[in-house]
């Protein structure tokens, strides 16, 4: 092999992934493919935008988006951080006076009973969501980082405002910390979203 052209070898990536060195070309459109993009099918190499049209009816059916192992890993973080907010709101949430007791969140409308509220309400949408696939899409998403985002807010407000002459307990601020853990997972990262649009055009 010439040096030249095992240099030139070395350099092509995938058009897909750049950090992945490409394998083989396209036979259908001819675009470098690296070895998760190639697919062998009837003695030709063929990327999946070519696949469809090779093989017509006889195509793999696409993997629902969303379906992925990384989205239900943070649709489970996003369960088990609502569960754990409203097991808080079973705690005191200050440490005498009002919200001293069990159930402290649940006391006169304060900003513990907003954490509350949205906890249960979260935690009651994620459940009817796992058993409803219609309320699967991003909207639904959405609305669950909004709960998770009004768990942390009331989380917050509570612990730098306890009831009168009292001091808060730890509660408020564990469920300040799974609100923002709730928010972070129901939201798709900017990165992710990035990728999907490039592996779609």
């Amino acid at each position: 092999m010439v040096p030249d052209e095992r240099v030139t070898k070395s350099a092509e990536r995938c058009s897909l992934h750049p950090g992945s060195a490409a394998v083989a070309t396209c036979d259908g459109c001819g675009r470098r493919l690296c070895l998760s993009c190639a697919v062998p099918v009837r003695g030709r190499v063929l990327g999946q935008e070519c696949l469809a049209e090779a093989l017509g009816d006889e195509s793999p059916p696409q993997p629902a988006e969303g379906g992925s192992r990384s989205s239900r890993v943070r649709d489970l973080v996003a369960g088990i951080s609502f569960t754990v907010a409203v097991i808080t709101t079973i705690l005191p949430w200050s440490r005498f006076g009002e919200g001293a007791g069990m159930f402290g969140a649940w006391g006169r409308p304060r900003w513990s009973t907003l954490t509350a509220a949205a906890a249960v309400l979260g935690l009651l949408l994620w459940l009817v969501r796992g058993r409803a696939p219609a309320l699967s899409g991003a909207g639904w998403n959405l609305a669950l980082a909004g709960l998770g985002a009004l768990v942390a807010l009331g989380g917050v407000l509570a612990g730098l405002r306890p009831p009168f002459a009292s001091r808060a307990w730890f509660a408020p601020w564990l469920a300040a910390a799974t609100g923002v853990v709730a928010l972070l997972a129901c939201l798709p990262t900017p990165v992710r979203r990035v990728r999907q649009d490039a592996e779609r055009s």
